[in-house]
């Protein structure tokens, strides 16, 4: 499969609870770039009737709309064979799969990567911008991209202690809000697998692959720290407001208007009990690369 180097893609990898909506929206903040959000949910079952950060829902959007509408016209593969492929290449539990497809493609993985590419020239040809920024996360989601657009990987890590207390917290679905689904506190022994495993997995995806790691505790603290990720984000001031006109899916803060950075945000962790102080507090200095 031949790359399309005409489309540069700066991708958000990690564990979710990480601030990768937010690092989204201050990377897009540049003319030149787009912020898609996490662009895997492209095919999720509910995303026409989901919210765009326009405000108005995926099928009334006059960009997603039209992206998605070109995309069809020209992918070989339908939403739900996409969909499955996806599941296929994409979960933690895919990522012997994906390695062994990264230097062996099946005819599936091709095919996967050849409707990705479409996805992604669609949104070059309809929002007209040369950089375009997918916070999927998803650490095998490099494999598939390395090999399709001109492509720049931020690994974004976040201590424990402050991925925990954001899982620990429980919220109900309200599409309006952007919340599109049930989402229970997680429990303590999933967190610590997922971010064990996903920053690992991260890691061996980046090999060989352009790179770097942000912290969540360094950006919203210095934002002006993000400018050597890109030429484009020299103009990047911390003391501005961010918004972001067309974000697909990602956080519910991708509703919002003038969005400013508040450096003490996730730096308090009522939600934990002593236990999990502690176990978090174990965590972060055994693992203190991620953190």
């Amino acid at each position: 499969m031949k790359k399309d180097k005409s489309i540069n893609v700066i991708y958000i990898a990690g564990n979710g609870h990480s601030g990768s909506t937010l690092l989204d929206i201050i990377l897009g903040s540049n003319d030149e770039c787009f912020s898609a959000g996490e662009l895997k949910a492209i095919t999720r079952d509910t995303i026409m009737q989901e919210y765009c950060s326009c405000k108005k829902i995926i099928s009334d959007c006059e960009v997603w709309s039209e992206v998605i509408q070109l995309w069809q016209a020209n992918c070989e593969v339908d939403y739900q064979q996409y969909q499955n492929l996806r599941l296929r290449f994409e979960r933690n539990k895919s990522t012997l799969r994906t390695l062994f497809n990264r230097m062996w493609p099946s005819n599936d993985f091709d095919k996967y990567c050849e409707a990705t590419l479409q996805l992604f020239q669609a949104l070059r040809k309809v929002t007209g911008k040369s950089v375009i920024i997918d916070s999927s996360k998803s650490p095998q989601r490099i494999a598939v991209l390395s090999r399709i657009v001109d492509l720049r990987v931020i690994h974004l890590c976040r201590d424990f202690t402050g991925v925990l207390n954001s899982a620990k917290k429980s919220s109900s679905k309200d599409i309006k809000a952007g919340i599109e689904k049930d989402n229970p506190a997680s429990r303590t022994w999933k967190v610590v697998v997922d971010w064990i495993v996903t920053n690992i997995a991260t890691e061996i995806f980046c090999i060989g692959v352009n790179s770097s790691k942000v912290f969540y505790k360094n950006y919203v603290h210095n934002p002006e720290s993000l400018r050597g990720i890109h030429p484009l984000m020299d103009q990047i001031n911390g003391k501005e407001s961010f918004s972001t006109s067309h974000m697909l899916a990602g956080n519910i803060i991708r509703l919002k208007k003038d969005l400013k950075i508040n450096p003490n945000v996730g730096f308090q962790y009522k939600r934990l009990n002593n236990n999990q102080r502690a176990l978090a507090k174990v965590m972060d200095k055994l693992f203190a690369y991620w953190t």
